[in-house]
């Protein structure tokens, strides 16, 4: 289907302002090499080379730190990536916005609540066996002053409390969290209005919290376009990227850099757009996605891939329970044999924000196979085609 595209929505001038955003990431990650760099998703995968990435990725959604309705959600919990920044002792996550904000919310307000909900469970463990009382343990509530007001930052921690609760009544094993992290969590925010030279010269080792470095990728401009030499660069392009993208990903703009943004012409970088997907689609086999085993979380039995991670029937070998969470499947002859024996489940959950809601739909229906899987002490690999949109989030009850 032909989508006419007009301005803000032509990938020509989406594309090139992406890679204008992406060397603002790329000075930032130098200046925090020690520091592991996650987008933010879904957004903030366009603007990090996959090269300078750990693989990882967070996901805080703007509308859990919309004003007034300030949240924890569990089901976003990121349980997955504490272990990473405690080990490393600090985090860089990215992410943009587009028109009217410097800096979007969820890095503004919901990361915040984030640090401020997990520092202070932890410090409800301090003092308890195993668990000793540090001399300095931050439990603020901190978040941009040109950014969030006082006013809202206080409405913001009056909710705190509730929220500690919450996650203490969840089945999050806090202990764990709490023997691992031995600084408090501390967002600080970068844009690129801040000044890098000469700045923010420290090592984490000489920092009394873990910094947790939050990059906003876009520059603020007025009305979210300003016209620049041989483009219209537009303030978070990467963002709802559906409307653009025409099926173009992050990993596949990355791969295909160079020549999508030599494209002199607004057309001409369509057809190259077009393309890319088309030969991606007819080869699903060589598919980037194909690059690297699926990840496991924490210490439990349950890994998260992408569609390669899933190869029959070597899959089956290394996992005792294989889900797909709408990946095209892969054509093996005893599919349902592996069905019949509890062995491979499909859910068939479409791409991106659509897939939300069928995702958290499905749970029921797969809960109880799971459960008993890790009671078996079973492998289970969870997997839709990137391994980044659709696979079942750790900190739903599958951990316990």
């Amino acid at each position: 289907m032909y989508v006419c595209q007009t301005g803000n929505t032509l990938a020509f001038n989406r594309l090139k302002s992406v890679a204008d955003d992406a060397l603002f990431v790329t000075k930032v990650a130098e200046k925090f090499s020690s520091l592991p760099i996650v987008p933010n998703e879904r957004c903030g995968s366009w603007y990090i080379d996959p090269t300078k990435a750990n693989g990882q990725s967070v996901y805080f959604k703007s509308t859990d730190g919309h004003h007034g309705q300030w949240s924890f959600n569990l089901r976003r919990l990121n349980y997955h990536i504490l272990a990473t920044l405690c080990q490393q002792q600090g985090l860089i996550i990215v992410d943009s916005t587009r028109n009217g904000k410097r800096i979007p919310d969820s890095l503004s307000k919901t990361v915040p609540i984030w640090c401020c909900v997990i520092n202070n469970a932890v410090a409800s463990m301090h003092g308890t066996p195993d668990i000793p009382t540090p001399s300095f343990w931050d439990t603020r509530l901190h978040s941009p002053p040109g950014a969030v007001s006082a006013s809202e930052s206080e409405q913001m921690r009056e909710r705190i409390p509730g929220f500690v609760q919450k996650l203490l009544a969840s089945t999050v094993n806090i202990r764990l969290i709490a023997k691992q992290l031995s600084k408090p969590l501390r967002p600080i925010w970068i844009t690129p209005a801040s000044t890098l030279d000469g700045a923010f010269d420290w090592a984490p080792d000489d920092l009394v919290f873990s910094p947790i470095v939050l990059v906003s990728a876009s520059q603020a401009v007025p009305d979210g376009v300003h016209n620049r030499p041989g483009y219209t660069y537009v303030q978070g392009s990467a963002d709802d990227h559906e409307l653009w993208s025409e099926g173009l990903t992050p990993q596949l703009f990355w791969k295909y850099r160079d020549l999508l943004l030599a494209a002199s012409t607004p057309t001409a970088c369509r057809e190259e757009v077009l393309r890319i997907v088309a030969e991606q689609k007819a080869a699903p086999s060589q598919s980037l996605d194909s690059a690297g085993p699926a990840t496991r979380i924490g210490n439990t039995r349950i890994f998260i891939g992408n569609r390669a991670s899933a190869w029959p029937p070597t899959c089956f070998a290394d996992y005792d329970l294989v889900i797909n969470c709408g990946a095209p499947e892969h054509d093996f002859s005893d599919k349902e044999t592996r069905i019949a024996a509890g062995q491979y489940l499909y859910l068939p959950i479409p791409e991106g924000k659509k897939g939300q809601q069928a995702l958290y739909q499905s749970l029921d229906s797969v809960l109880e196979s799971v459960r008993g899987a890790l009671r078996d002490e079973k492998r289970i690999l969870i997997h839709c085609m990137q391994g980044k949109d659709r696979p079942l989030p750790p900190e739903q009850p599958f951990k316990k």
